[in-house]
């Protein structure tokens, strides 16, 4: 019995002291606070993007961004801008995540605007989650998540899909 008891507090004790290092290790972790930080990227051809914003926040790899905004141009030399309350993005990934009133729209009148979504540069898509809206000049389509892809020329919506003709 009191070796079965020995045996409970030194799992105790191991865990107590894993859940202590883990906080410790964690606190090492240092954020280094950027005033408006900006990334681009001109690419061979016509392609190219650049995001920016008011304030990110940098550790390792990655780099959390408060107020959002970016411009990325297709192969077919079509601007789409970028806006987003934060998101975050993974250098090694090349990943940009956006949350909180994401809107992506064009000069001509076509707008994507949702809760979250995901820009993948590797394989130039994007995917657009959580009261999705896609407005153009004569057709509102709401969705649970669109996929953009093919040089943002391809567009697909999964789950409760909607449409509206405008007149």
């Amino acid at each position: 019995m009191l070796i079965r008891g020995l045996a409970s507090i030194s799992l105790i004790l191991s865990i107590f002291f894993i859940d202590v290092n883990f906080l410790i290790a964690e606190e090492k972790v240092s954020l280094i606070e950027i005033d408006q930080p900006r990334f681009s990227e001109k690419g061979i051809g016509q392609k190219s993007y650049e995001i920016k914003a008011l304030k990110g926040l940098r550790s390792e790899n990655e780099l959390r961004l408060i107020e959002v905004e970016g411009k990325f141009k297709t192969e077919d030399g079509i601007w789409i801008y970028m806006n987003a309350d934060e998101g975050n993005y993974n250098q090694d990934k090349e990943l940009v995540e956006l949350w909180n009133d994401v809107s992506f729209y064009t000069e001509s009148g076509d707008e994507i605007s949702s809760d979250n979504a995901e820009y993948n540069m590797q394989k130039d898509t994007i995917v657009f989650e959580s009261n999705v809206i896609h407005e153009s000049n004569r057709i509102a389509i709401k969705s649970d998540v669109v996929y953009l892809s093919n040089n943002f020329g391809k567009l697909t919506y999964i789950g409760n899909v909607r449409s509206e003709i405008i007149k």
